[in-house]
Protein backbone atom coordinates (compact mmCIF):
# COMPACT_ATOMS: atom_id res chain seq x y z
CA UNK A 1 0.00 0.00 0.00
CA UNK A 2 1.20 3.18 -1.25
CA UNK A 3 1.46 6.15 1.26
CA UNK A 4 -0.97 8.24 -0.51
CA UNK A 5 -3.28 5.49 -0.41
CA UNK A 6 -2.56 4.94 3.54
CA UNK A 7 -2.79 8.63 4.66
CA UNK A 8 -6.13 8.72 2.72
CA UNK A 9 -7.61 5.50 4.26
CA UNK A 10 -6.24 7.20 7.65
CA UNK A 11 -7.48 10.76 7.41
CA UNK A 12 -10.61 9.16 5.98
CA UNK A 13 -10.65 6.85 9.53
CA UNK A 14 -9.88 10.19 11.80
CA UNK A 15 -12.53 12.16 9.68
CA UNK A 16 -15.44 10.28 10.08
CA UNK A 17 -14.40 9.53 14.19
CA UNK A 18 -14.46 13.06 14.42
CA UNK A 19 -18.13 13.43 12.95
CA UNK A 20 -17.57 14.77 9.45
CA UNK A 21 -20.36 14.70 7.29
CA UNK A 22 -19.21 11.56 5.21
CA UNK A 23 -19.59 13.59 2.00
CA UNK A 24 -16.68 15.83 3.13
CA UNK A 25 -14.75 13.01 5.13
CA UNK A 26 -14.38 11.04 1.44
CA UNK A 27 -13.42 14.54 -0.74
CA UNK A 28 -11.03 15.69 1.88
CA UNK A 29 -9.83 11.79 2.13
CA UNK A 30 -9.39 12.00 -1.91
CA UNK A 31 -7.76 14.98 -1.56
CA UNK A 32 -4.93 14.26 0.23
CA UNK A 33 -4.12 10.80 -2.07
CA UNK A 34 -3.86 13.50 -4.42
CA UNK A 35 -1.49 15.96 -3.10
CA UNK A 36 1.27 13.71 -1.97
CA UNK A 37 0.72 11.08 -5.02
CA UNK A 38 1.98 11.84 -8.38
CA UNK A 39 -1.82 11.89 -10.13
CA UNK A 40 -3.09 14.93 -11.81
CA UNK A 41 -5.65 17.00 -9.93
CA UNK A 42 -7.52 17.26 -13.27
CA UNK A 43 -8.16 13.44 -12.87
CA UNK A 44 -10.53 14.73 -9.53
CA UNK A 45 -12.89 16.85 -11.49
CA UNK A 46 -13.05 14.05 -14.00
CA UNK A 47 -14.11 11.14 -11.53
CA UNK A 48 -16.29 12.94 -9.90
CA UNK A 49 -18.53 14.07 -13.17
CA UNK A 50 -17.85 10.85 -14.32
CA UNK A 51 -19.11 9.10 -11.01
CA UNK A 52 -22.76 11.07 -11.62
CA UNK A 53 -22.99 11.32 -14.88
CA UNK A 54 -25.38 8.29 -15.25
CA UNK A 55 -29.59 7.86 -16.78
CA UNK A 56 -30.12 5.18 -13.67
CA UNK A 57 -29.52 8.01 -10.93
CA UNK A 58 -31.80 10.57 -12.64
CA UNK A 59 -34.30 8.25 -10.26
CA UNK A 60 -32.62 9.64 -7.54
CA UNK A 61 -34.21 12.68 -7.64
CA UNK A 62 -37.40 11.78 -9.12
CA UNK A 63 -38.03 9.54 -5.95
CA UNK A 64 -37.20 12.19 -3.57
CA UNK A 65 -39.69 14.19 -5.45
CA UNK A 66 -42.27 11.40 -5.51
CA UNK A 67 -41.68 11.03 -1.38
CA UNK A 68 -42.07 14.62 -0.23
CA UNK A 69 -44.97 15.45 -2.60
CA UNK A 70 -46.84 12.20 -0.96
CA UNK A 71 -45.39 12.95 2.67
CA UNK A 72 -47.05 16.87 1.71
CA UNK A 73 -50.48 14.97 0.98
CA UNK A 74 -50.75 13.88 3.98
CA UNK A 75 -51.03 10.32 3.06
CA UNK A 76 -50.06 8.95 6.16
CA UNK A 77 -53.89 9.17 7.71
CA UNK A 78 -55.65 7.27 4.71
CA UNK A 79 -52.77 4.83 5.16
CA UNK A 80 -53.07 4.46 9.18
CA UNK A 81 -56.85 4.96 9.19
CA UNK A 82 -56.68 1.54 6.34
CA UNK A 83 -54.06 -0.37 8.48
CA UNK A 84 -56.53 -0.13 11.84
CA UNK A 85 -59.39 -1.71 9.91
CA UNK A 86 -56.60 -4.65 8.92
CA UNK A 87 -55.13 -4.83 11.69
CA UNK A 88 -56.21 -3.26 14.79
CA UNK A 89 -58.50 -5.73 15.83
CA UNK A 90 -55.30 -8.20 16.81
CA UNK A 91 -53.40 -7.90 20.00
CA UNK A 92 -51.36 -4.86 20.06
CA UNK A 93 -53.47 -3.45 17.83
CA UNK A 94 -51.81 0.00 17.51
CA UNK A 95 -47.97 -1.45 17.35
CA UNK A 96 -49.52 -3.68 14.85
CA UNK A 97 -50.85 -0.54 12.95
CA UNK A 98 -48.03 1.01 13.17
CA UNK A 99 -45.65 -1.81 11.40
CA UNK A 100 -48.43 -2.34 8.73
CA UNK A 101 -48.53 1.55 8.17
CA UNK A 102 -45.08 1.21 7.38
CA UNK A 103 -45.28 -1.43 5.26
CA UNK A 104 -47.70 0.43 3.02
CA UNK A 105 -45.99 3.90 3.01
CA UNK A 106 -42.72 2.82 2.75
CA UNK A 107 -43.93 1.55 -0.87
CA UNK A 108 -45.17 4.68 -1.29
CA UNK A 109 -41.81 6.87 0.25
CA UNK A 110 -39.14 4.49 -0.12
CA UNK A 111 -37.96 6.46 2.83
CA UNK A 112 -37.13 5.00 6.26
CA UNK A 113 -36.46 8.88 7.93
CA UNK A 114 -40.01 10.20 5.66
CA UNK A 115 -41.30 6.57 7.73
CA UNK A 116 -40.15 7.75 11.19
CA UNK A 117 -41.30 11.99 10.67
CA UNK A 118 -44.50 11.02 8.58
CA UNK A 119 -45.76 7.71 10.83
CA UNK A 120 -43.94 8.08 14.09
CA UNK A 121 -45.26 11.65 14.78
CA UNK A 122 -49.05 10.32 14.41
CA UNK A 123 -48.69 6.69 16.06
CA UNK A 124 -45.75 7.13 19.02
CA UNK A 125 -47.94 10.43 21.01
CA UNK A 126 -51.51 7.93 19.89
CA UNK A 127 -49.44 4.45 21.43
CA UNK A 128 -48.33 6.15 24.65
CA UNK A 129 -52.20 7.62 25.01
CA UNK A 130 -53.41 4.09 25.00
CA UNK A 131 -50.85 2.95 27.26
CA UNK A 132 -48.31 1.62 25.56
CA UNK A 133 -44.73 2.55 27.03
CA UNK A 134 -43.11 5.47 25.23
CA UNK A 135 -39.92 3.76 24.46
CA UNK A 136 -41.97 0.42 22.88
CA UNK A 137 -43.84 2.77 20.60
CA UNK A 138 -40.48 4.69 19.24
CA UNK A 139 -38.53 1.14 19.16
CA UNK A 140 -41.65 -0.37 16.47
CA UNK A 141 -41.43 2.94 14.59
CA UNK A 142 -38.09 3.24 14.10
CA UNK A 143 -37.57 -0.39 13.54
CA UNK A 144 -40.60 -0.82 10.68
CA UNK A 145 -39.29 1.95 9.16
CA UNK A 146 -36.65 0.11 7.40
CA UNK A 147 -38.81 -1.63 5.13
CA UNK A 148 -39.34 1.80 3.22
CA UNK A 149 -35.66 1.12 1.55
CA UNK A 150 -36.25 -2.32 1.00
CA UNK A 151 -39.84 -2.40 -0.43
CA UNK A 152 -39.49 -0.90 -4.34
CA UNK A 153 -39.16 2.26 -4.75
CA UNK A 154 -36.41 2.51 -3.12
CA UNK A 155 -33.14 5.03 -3.46
CA UNK A 156 -30.91 2.80 -2.04
CA UNK A 157 -31.62 -0.02 -4.60
CA UNK A 158 -30.79 2.67 -7.41
CA UNK A 159 -27.71 3.43 -6.52
CA UNK A 160 -26.44 -0.29 -5.78
CA UNK A 161 -27.61 -0.43 -9.59
CA UNK A 162 -25.18 2.39 -10.55
CA UNK A 163 -22.10 1.44 -8.68
CA UNK A 164 -22.12 -2.63 -9.12
CA UNK A 165 -23.51 -2.12 -13.12
CA UNK A 166 -26.46 -4.48 -12.29
CA UNK A 167 -30.10 -4.23 -13.36
CA UNK A 168 -32.34 -1.89 -11.28
CA UNK A 169 -35.48 -3.07 -12.02
CA UNK A 170 -34.84 -6.32 -11.24
CA UNK A 171 -33.01 -5.16 -7.84
CA UNK A 172 -36.50 -2.97 -6.83
CA UNK A 173 -38.37 -6.21 -7.87
CA UNK A 174 -36.36 -7.89 -5.67
CA UNK A 175 -36.41 -6.46 -2.45
CA UNK A 176 -40.52 -6.73 -2.39
CA UNK A 177 -40.59 -10.32 -0.72
CA UNK A 178 -37.83 -8.81 2.10
CA UNK A 179 -39.75 -6.45 3.06
CA UNK A 180 -42.64 -8.02 3.60
CA UNK A 181 -41.09 -10.55 5.14
CA UNK A 182 -39.40 -8.38 7.58
CA UNK A 183 -42.73 -6.57 8.19
CA UNK A 184 -44.49 -10.11 8.75
CA UNK A 185 -41.67 -11.01 10.96
CA UNK A 186 -42.37 -7.85 13.18
CA UNK A 187 -45.76 -8.27 13.28
CA UNK A 188 -45.01 -11.65 14.90
CA UNK A 189 -42.31 -9.70 17.36
CA UNK A 190 -45.31 -7.20 17.94
CA UNK A 191 -47.59 -10.51 18.84
CA UNK A 192 -45.33 -11.94 21.47
CA UNK A 193 -44.93 -8.83 23.29
CA UNK A 194 -48.26 -7.24 23.49
CA UNK A 195 -49.55 -10.85 24.81
CA UNK A 196 -46.47 -10.95 27.42
CA UNK A 197 -47.39 -6.98 28.25
CA UNK A 198 -51.25 -7.57 27.52
CA UNK A 199 -51.54 -5.19 25.07
CA UNK A 200 -55.19 -4.77 24.05
CA UNK A 201 -56.50 -4.40 20.25
CA UNK A 202 -56.53 -0.68 19.49
CA UNK A 203 -60.47 -0.62 17.45
CA UNK A 204 -63.35 -2.40 18.07
CA UNK A 205 -66.17 -3.71 15.30
CA UNK A 206 -65.94 -1.56 12.00
CA UNK A 207 -69.13 -1.35 9.87
CA UNK A 208 -69.33 -1.85 6.35
CA UNK A 209 -70.02 1.84 5.52
CA UNK A 210 -66.65 2.83 7.62
CA UNK A 211 -64.82 -0.33 6.04
CA UNK A 212 -65.92 1.35 2.74
CA UNK A 213 -65.10 4.78 3.26
CA UNK A 214 -61.60 4.00 4.88
CA UNK A 215 -60.29 2.06 1.27
CA UNK A 216 -61.83 4.11 -0.86
CA UNK A 217 -59.54 7.06 0.63
CA UNK A 218 -56.40 5.21 1.01
CA UNK A 219 -56.73 3.23 -2.59
CA UNK A 220 -55.43 6.11 -4.67
CA UNK A 221 -52.45 6.24 -2.08
CA UNK A 222 -51.22 2.47 -2.35
CA UNK A 223 -52.04 2.30 -6.43
CA UNK A 224 -48.35 4.27 -6.10
CA UNK A 225 -46.59 0.75 -5.41
CA UNK A 226 -48.87 -1.09 -7.88
CA UNK A 227 -48.51 1.30 -10.57
CA UNK A 228 -44.88 1.50 -10.22
CA UNK A 229 -44.06 -2.64 -9.74
CA UNK A 230 -46.83 -2.98 -12.83
CA UNK A 231 -44.85 -1.41 -14.95
CA UNK A 232 -41.53 -2.07 -14.19
CA UNK A 233 -42.46 -6.10 -14.75
CA UNK A 234 -44.47 -5.68 -17.85
CA UNK A 235 -41.43 -3.51 -19.28
CA UNK A 236 -44.05 -0.88 -19.92
CA UNK A 237 -40.88 1.78 -18.20
CA UNK A 238 -37.48 1.35 -17.33
CA UNK A 239 -36.92 2.15 -13.66
CA UNK A 240 -35.73 5.99 -14.04
CA UNK A 241 -39.26 6.23 -16.37
CA UNK A 242 -40.86 4.32 -13.64
CA UNK A 243 -39.54 7.66 -10.84
CA UNK A 244 -41.31 10.37 -13.51
CA UNK A 245 -44.35 8.29 -13.44
CA UNK A 246 -44.06 8.23 -9.32
CA UNK A 247 -43.68 12.19 -9.53
CA UNK A 248 -46.66 12.39 -12.09
CA UNK A 249 -48.87 10.20 -10.40
CA UNK A 250 -48.33 12.13 -6.75
CA UNK A 251 -48.66 15.39 -8.09
CA UNK A 252 -51.74 13.97 -9.90
CA UNK A 253 -53.09 13.20 -6.04
CA UNK A 254 -52.23 15.94 -4.96
CA UNK A 255 -53.60 18.60 -7.00
CA UNK A 256 -57.02 16.59 -8.43
CA UNK A 257 -57.84 13.58 -6.04
CA UNK A 258 -56.87 14.67 -2.24
CA UNK A 259 -56.76 18.37 -3.38
CA UNK A 260 -54.13 19.35 -0.41
CA UNK A 261 -51.26 20.28 -2.53
CA UNK A 262 -50.70 24.16 -3.33
CA UNK A 263 -48.34 25.85 -5.89
CA UNK A 264 -46.59 27.25 -3.07
CA UNK A 265 -46.08 24.30 -0.87
CA UNK A 266 -44.79 22.93 -4.23
CA UNK A 267 -41.76 25.41 -4.90
CA UNK A 268 -40.99 24.53 -1.18
CA UNK A 269 -41.00 20.68 -2.04
CA UNK A 270 -38.39 21.96 -5.10
CA UNK A 271 -36.24 23.54 -2.40
CA UNK A 272 -36.25 20.55 -0.73
CA UNK A 273 -35.83 17.88 -3.58
CA UNK A 274 -32.55 20.54 -5.00
CA UNK A 275 -30.95 20.40 -1.48
CA UNK A 276 -31.38 16.70 -0.88
CA UNK A 277 -30.51 15.79 -4.09
CA UNK A 278 -27.39 18.18 -4.28
CA UNK A 279 -26.16 16.23 -1.05
CA UNK A 280 -26.71 13.07 -2.67
CA UNK A 281 -25.17 13.82 -5.56
CA UNK A 282 -22.50 15.36 -4.29
CA UNK A 283 -21.70 12.28 -1.74
CA UNK A 284 -21.73 10.11 -4.96
CA UNK A 285 -19.17 12.08 -6.64
CA UNK A 286 -16.87 11.94 -4.03
CA UNK A 287 -17.39 8.16 -3.41
CA UNK A 288 -16.62 8.12 -6.74
CA UNK A 289 -13.47 9.55 -6.25
CA UNK A 290 -12.65 7.45 -3.33
CA UNK A 291 -13.46 4.10 -5.12
CA UNK A 292 -11.09 4.91 -7.93
CA UNK A 293 -8.68 5.46 -5.67
CA UNK A 294 -8.88 2.26 -4.07
CA UNK A 295 -9.32 0.43 -7.53
CA UNK A 296 -6.12 2.09 -8.66
CA UNK A 297 -4.40 0.54 -5.36
CA UNK A 298 -5.87 -2.81 -6.15
CA UNK A 299 -7.04 -2.76 -2.44
CA UNK A 300 -10.96 -4.59 -3.70
CA UNK A 301 -8.22 -7.66 -5.11
CA UNK A 302 -6.22 -7.83 -2.32
CA UNK A 303 -9.71 -8.49 -0.01
CA UNK A 304 -10.82 -10.47 -2.54
CA UNK A 305 -8.04 -12.60 -2.21
CA UNK A 306 -7.79 -12.30 1.63
CA UNK A 307 -11.75 -13.68 1.14
CA UNK A 308 -10.61 -16.66 -1.31
CA UNK A 309 -8.11 -17.38 1.21
CA UNK A 310 -10.97 -18.07 4.14
CA UNK A 311 -13.51 -19.80 1.82
CA UNK A 312 -14.34 -20.13 -1.44
CA UNK A 313 -17.57 -21.34 -0.58
CA UNK A 314 -21.03 -18.96 -1.33
CA UNK A 315 -22.55 -19.19 1.88
CA UNK A 316 -19.35 -18.82 3.79
CA UNK A 317 -18.15 -15.63 2.12
CA UNK A 318 -21.42 -14.39 2.19
CA UNK A 319 -21.80 -14.68 5.71
CA UNK A 320 -18.36 -13.16 6.34
CA UNK A 321 -19.80 -9.70 4.13
CA UNK A 322 -22.75 -9.76 6.43
CA UNK A 323 -20.91 -9.44 9.45
CA UNK A 324 -18.41 -6.99 7.80
CA UNK A 325 -21.36 -4.93 6.86
CA UNK A 326 -23.47 -5.21 9.90
CA UNK A 327 -20.31 -4.02 12.05
CA UNK A 328 -19.70 -1.23 8.92
CA UNK A 329 -23.57 0.05 9.09
CA UNK A 330 -23.49 0.79 12.87
CA UNK A 331 -21.46 3.47 11.73
CA UNK A 332 -21.96 4.65 8.31
CA UNK A 333 -25.07 5.48 6.77
CA UNK A 334 -26.57 3.37 4.02
CA UNK A 335 -25.64 5.27 0.83
CA UNK A 336 -21.97 5.98 1.27
CA UNK A 337 -21.54 2.26 2.08
CA UNK A 338 -22.77 1.02 -0.72
CA UNK A 339 -20.82 3.97 -2.66
CA UNK A 340 -17.40 2.83 -0.50
CA UNK A 341 -18.52 -1.46 0.01
CA UNK A 342 -20.37 -2.25 -3.50
CA UNK A 343 -17.47 -1.49 -5.73
CA UNK A 344 -15.57 -3.63 -3.72
CA UNK A 345 -17.44 -6.22 -2.41
CA UNK A 346 -19.93 -6.99 -5.53
CA UNK A 347 -16.97 -8.54 -7.77
CA UNK A 348 -15.97 -10.52 -4.57
CA UNK A 349 -19.25 -12.43 -4.26
CA UNK A 350 -19.91 -12.72 -8.22
CA UNK A 351 -16.66 -14.45 -8.07
CA UNK A 352 -17.67 -17.42 -5.98
CA UNK A 353 -21.06 -17.74 -7.93
CA UNK A 354 -23.33 -15.43 -5.91
CA UNK A 355 -25.82 -13.92 -8.27
CA UNK A 356 -25.25 -10.09 -7.71
CA UNK A 357 -29.28 -9.00 -7.68
CA UNK A 358 -29.54 -11.46 -4.76
CA UNK A 359 -26.02 -9.75 -3.34
CA UNK A 360 -27.24 -6.40 -3.55
CA UNK A 361 -30.72 -7.10 -2.26
CA UNK A 362 -28.75 -8.68 0.49
CA UNK A 363 -26.51 -5.50 1.23
CA UNK A 364 -28.98 -3.22 1.20
CA UNK A 365 -31.35 -5.19 3.81
CA UNK A 366 -28.07 -5.24 5.40
CA UNK A 367 -27.31 -1.74 5.70
CA UNK A 368 -30.49 -0.65 6.31
CA UNK A 369 -30.76 -2.92 10.02
CA UNK A 370 -27.73 -0.21 11.02
CA UNK A 371 -30.31 2.67 10.43
CA UNK A 372 -31.90 1.32 13.89
CA UNK A 373 -28.46 0.39 15.77
CA UNK A 374 -26.50 2.50 18.09
CA UNK A 375 -24.39 4.88 18.05
CA UNK A 376 -25.14 6.40 14.62
CA UNK A 377 -28.27 4.68 13.42
CA UNK A 378 -30.50 7.78 11.78
CA UNK A 379 -33.72 6.51 12.18
CA UNK A 380 -33.22 5.58 15.90
CA UNK A 381 -31.91 9.15 16.70
CA UNK A 382 -34.85 10.56 14.30
CA UNK A 383 -37.30 8.48 16.73
CA UNK A 384 -35.81 9.75 19.97
CA UNK A 385 -36.23 13.57 18.68
CA UNK A 386 -40.33 12.46 18.72
CA UNK A 387 -40.56 11.37 21.78
CA UNK A 388 -40.32 13.21 24.93
CA UNK A 389 -37.25 14.31 26.92
CA UNK A 390 -37.44 11.24 29.45
CA UNK A 391 -36.97 8.58 26.82
CA UNK A 392 -33.43 8.86 25.54
CA UNK A 393 -31.71 6.53 23.27
CA UNK A 394 -30.75 3.78 25.61
CA UNK A 395 -34.12 3.15 26.59
CA UNK A 396 -35.03 2.49 22.91
CA UNK A 397 -32.27 0.77 22.00
CA UNK A 398 -33.50 -2.13 24.56
CA UNK A 399 -36.93 -2.21 23.46
CA UNK A 400 -35.87 -2.02 19.86
CA UNK A 401 -33.51 -5.43 20.85
CA UNK A 402 -36.42 -8.48 19.39
CA UNK A 403 -36.57 -6.33 16.09
CA UNK A 404 -33.06 -6.08 15.48
CA UNK A 405 -32.62 -9.81 16.47
CA UNK A 406 -35.70 -10.69 13.72
CA UNK A 407 -34.55 -8.98 11.37
CA UNK A 408 -30.96 -10.29 11.06
CA UNK A 409 -32.86 -14.00 11.22
CA UNK A 410 -35.11 -12.41 7.92
CA UNK A 411 -31.20 -11.60 6.91
CA UNK A 412 -30.03 -14.66 7.57
CA UNK A 413 -33.18 -16.31 5.34
CA UNK A 414 -32.31 -14.45 1.99
CA UNK A 415 -28.91 -14.85 2.57
CA UNK A 416 -29.71 -18.80 2.46
CA UNK A 417 -32.57 -18.78 -0.10
CA UNK A 418 -31.65 -16.69 -2.98
CA UNK A 419 -35.31 -17.43 -4.60
CA UNK A 420 -36.85 -15.54 -1.88
CA UNK A 421 -35.04 -12.70 -3.88
CA UNK A 422 -34.81 -13.83 -7.09
CA UNK A 423 -37.81 -15.46 -7.77
CA UNK A 424 -40.42 -12.48 -8.82
CA UNK A 425 -37.40 -10.74 -11.06
CA UNK A 426 -36.71 -14.05 -13.23
CA UNK A 427 -40.61 -14.54 -13.21
CA UNK A 428 -40.35 -11.04 -14.93
CA UNK A 429 -37.66 -12.04 -17.44
CA UNK A 430 -35.41 -8.94 -15.64
CA UNK A 431 -32.54 -11.40 -15.20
Amino acid sequence: MTLGVSLMLAAFGLLAILGVPLSFTTGIAALIYFFVSDQSMNTIVHQFFTSIDSFVLLAVPLFVMAGHVMAECRITDNIINLANVLVGRMRGGLAQVNVVSSMMFGGCSGSALADVAGLGSVLIPAMKKNGYEEPFAAAVTVASSVQGPILPPSIPMVIFASVAQVSTGALLVGGAVPGILLGLAQMLVVWLIARRRNYRSSHGAYRMAEILHVCKSAIPALLMPVILMGGILSGIFTPTEAASVAVGYALLLGFIVYRNLSLGALLRIGAHVARDSAAIFFLIGTAGIFGWILSVAQLPQHAADWIRTASVNPLVVLLLINLLLLVWGMFMDAAPAILILGPILTPIAVSVGIDPIHFGVVMVFNLMIGLMTPPYGLCLFAGSAITSRETGIGAISREIAPFLGISIAVLALISLFPELVLFFPRLAGLI
